[in-house]
């Protein structure tokens, strides 16, 4: 059996700390206080050189789940989402 590659492992995470209806807080630029409450609207994907991105409701464009925290609760509701599976 192949080891998985670094790459689909944080992928793998990123998909299941965000799956698609997941409440979060958008951080456009990390360590600054502007921030928006927003909900994932797509599976995570990795773009070319490795950053992991999501769409979210308000945002043009993929964003890194790096800028990404989950909102209080958030993991309850995301475990319980129907679309966690998708592209799985």
């Amino acid at each position: 059996m192949l080891a998985r590659s670094t790459l689909e492992v944080r992928l793998e995470d990123a998909r299941s700390r965000f799956p698609v209806g997941t409440p979060v807080i958008y951080h456009a630029v990390m360590g600054f206080s502007s921030k928006l409450e927003t909900v994932v609207r797509s599976t995570p994907w990795a773009l070319g050189h490795g950053d992991i991105v999501v769409k979210v409701e308000g945002v043009t464009g993929g964003v890194s789940v790096d800028h990404l925290t989950l909102q209080d609760g958030a993991q309850a509701v995301a475990s319980r989402h129907p679309s966690t599976n998708i592209g799985e």
